[in-house]
């Protein structure tokens, strides 16, 4: 069975809805449906292009305050500068997204089969959980402001713009604790942007009972709006190629939902093993836990499905406690290729993306400096 790394508290910034670019040539593959949500089902190249056109160029984080704000599709995404203990400031860092810019759907799922229970606990989050890792504050009162979000529902990432004919693989995410989702929206609407679609609950306690099966219940989800003809994801989704990540306790409820025969392989962000599905186990310097590098290696060669781990270095200094948990929630820069290569190779069959992580000279062996990267025997 699964080999999951402690629970730990999530906390990071608010970075609202992520990004693309205009139709960058050679990246990543197309995608139907329009700037503003139609997906009608009926586009042609020039729909798509002229979707790319409505596409806003450059949101900015910090000034997406409603629902309408959330929910305009943006190709690029500027974050909030993060202060550091030095007195300099990381950023601030706008992040370049993928050919089919991103949508938000912002608290989905009302007044359907598909609500989930809101767990008990999720009040401890606000105002005193997300203290707990002593970040800045300009960083912790961005996540606290939580623009409405509904736990009970679901945000979805997904292409802004999407061809006609294409369907696009799935991915169900799981929060950490007290990880609002905004807090992830960098990476993950980064990843829409390069043509898939991220269907993750707003639950902040996703892999405690009753919350912990979420992953499972968002992949329900995900199939009936494909099959829903009122729905903007109506014929888009490729229920064939299906992955499911999550972050510290939300990597907990990945190693939940990775035995479900939808699922074809997993990340688990700090941190976790599979023995059901391939999968990718990142952490990092100054972690929770203590959780070192030889653990990581340790953990991964021991599992049974092929595995790597990427451990992370030059982790920011903002006097945190443990920055190094919140790498992809700080850092998105980071981690943005890297996921996208991973799911690349592992539900799009790209060759390109498989060198990134197997053989001898491949893609994550070059920067030991910034990141260390091993796999186990099983990887080919």
């Amino acid at each position: 069975m699964k080999a999951i790394g402690v629970v730990a508290l999530v906390v990071g910034l608010a970075l609202l809805g992520a990004c693309g670019d205009e139709a960058r040539d050679g990246i990543g593959d197309s995608g139907s449906g329009g700037a503003g949500g139609s997906g009608d089902g009926d586009s042609t190249d020039d729909d798509f292009d002229a979707c790319l056109e409505a596409v806003q160029p450059l949101c900015i984080a910090s000034e997406q305050q409603t629902e309408e704000d959330l929910e305009t599709p943006c190709m690029d995404m500027q974050m909030i500068p993060i202060p550091l203990s030095d007195g300099t400031m990381y950023g601030p860092l706008t992040l370049e997204g993928g050919p089919h810019g991103t949508k938000v759907m912002w608290n989905e799922g009302a007044g359907t089969e598909f609500v989930n229970p809101v767990n008990t606990l999720e009040p401890v989050c606000i105002p005193t959980g997300i203290d707990t890792f002593m970040e800045p504050a300009v960083v912790t009162d961005e996540l606290k402001n939580l623009r409405g979000v509904d736990f009970s529902l679901y945000t979805i990432f997904r292409p802004a713009c999407m061809r006609e004919g294409e369907t696009y693989p799935v991915i169900t995410w799981a929060n950490g604790t007290c990880g609002e989702i905004l807090g992830y929206a960098p990476m993950l609407g980064g990843l829409a942007s390069h043509g898939y679609v991220v269907i993750a609950s707003n639950s902040t306690w996703t892999g405690t009972a009753p919350t912990n099966m979420v992953q499972a219940r968002a992949l329900d989800y995900a199939a009936a709006l494909n099959a829903d003809p009122e729905s903007e994801l109506y014929g888009k989704l490729d229920l064939d190629h299906i992955g499911a990540m999550g972050h510290s306790q939300g990597a907990g409820a990945t190693g939940d939902v990775d035995g479900d025969p939808r699922v074809k392989s997993v990340i688990f962000w700090n941190a976790g093993t599979s023995n059901e599905k391939p999968f990718l186990n990142v952490s990092g310097d100054r972690d929770t836990g203590m959780r070192t590098k030889e653990a990581l290696e340790t953990a991964t060669n021991g599992a049974t499905q092929p595995g790597a781990w990427v451990y992370f270095h030059k982790v920011l200094e903002t006097g945190g406690s443990s920055t190094g948990h919140l790498v992809l929630m700080m850092q998105p820069d980071r981690v943005i290729d890297l996921t996208r290569s991973w799911w690349d190779w592992q539900l799009k069959d790209d060759e390109a993306a498989k060198a990134m992580f197997v053989g001898d000279g491949c893609g994550m062996c070059s920067s030991p400096d910034d990141f260390e990267y091993g796999a186990n025997a099983h990887m080919e």
